[in-house]
Formats: structure tokens, C-alpha cells, sequence
């Protein structure tokens, strides 16, 4: 799981950094304008996007655990900022609902590592 969690950050933010950073159509309707505030969020996002790759690049060539450990600290990190959107924007917007998405897949992610521990 700790190998999916990476992977669905990845196919996430590979699309929305560069929305983002060439500010495509839709992204003023599901991120606001873009405003340094919007620039500092792509590159929380582009952190996010690049520690995913190197955790999945790393367990490729066999270091799951440092993947796993990589796991460990990003994704209650994630958990918190996003479930966190929720309150602060509202579970109508496209941004808020992937961001639940992915609390999900992540808390499981969690979750079994919890049972098996």
C-alpha cells in the first residue's frame, strides 16, 4: 500500500504542477487566481510530487524501507493539511473531494501498516 499512496500522489500532481504553474484552463475555478499564494501552493505540491518519485525510485532499486519510512512522515502530514481543506473551503469543491480521495487511500495505507506492525 505504502507503494500505492506514492504512486496516486504522483498521477496526481504530475497533471496539477503544471496546471498550475501554466495556469491551464480550470485552474482559477478549483484553485482560485493565480496569486503567489496559488505559486506557493504548486510548490508544496511540486515537494510533494518529487519526494514520491524519489521514495518510489528508491524502493524500485530495492530500499522499500526507505520508502516506507518516507511514507510514514508525508502521508499523516497529507492526512492533516487535507482533510484540513474540508473545513476551510468546503466539500463542494473538485480540490477538497481529491484531496478526501487521497485521505483515504492514505489512512488505509496507514491502517495496514498499523496491523501489521
Amino acid at each position: 500500500m505504502v507503494i500505492v499512496s506514492h504512486a496516486l500522489n504522483v498521477l496526481i500532481l504530475i497533471a496539477v504542477v503544471p496546471a498550475l504553474w501554466r495556469d491551464a484552463p480550470g485552474t482559477a475555478e478549483a484553485f482560485g487566481p493565480d496569486t503567489p499564494a496559488r505559486r506557493i501552493l504548486m510548490c508544496v505540491y511540486l515537494a510533494i510530487l518529487l519526494t514520491s518519485v524519489v521514495a518510489l525510485i528508491l524502493a524500485g532499486m530495492g530500499h522499500y524501507g526507505m520508502a516506507l519510512t518516507i511514507g510514514l512522515v508525508l502521508f499523516p502530514m497529507q492526512i492533516l493539511y487535507k482533510t484540513a481543506t474540508a473545513f476551510a473551503v468546503g466539500i463542494d469543491n473538485p480540490v477538497v473531494i481529491t484531496n478526501l480521495v487521497v485521505v483515504v487511500v492514505h489512512s488505509i495505507t496507514l491502517a495496514t501498516l498499523a496491523m501489521r506492525a
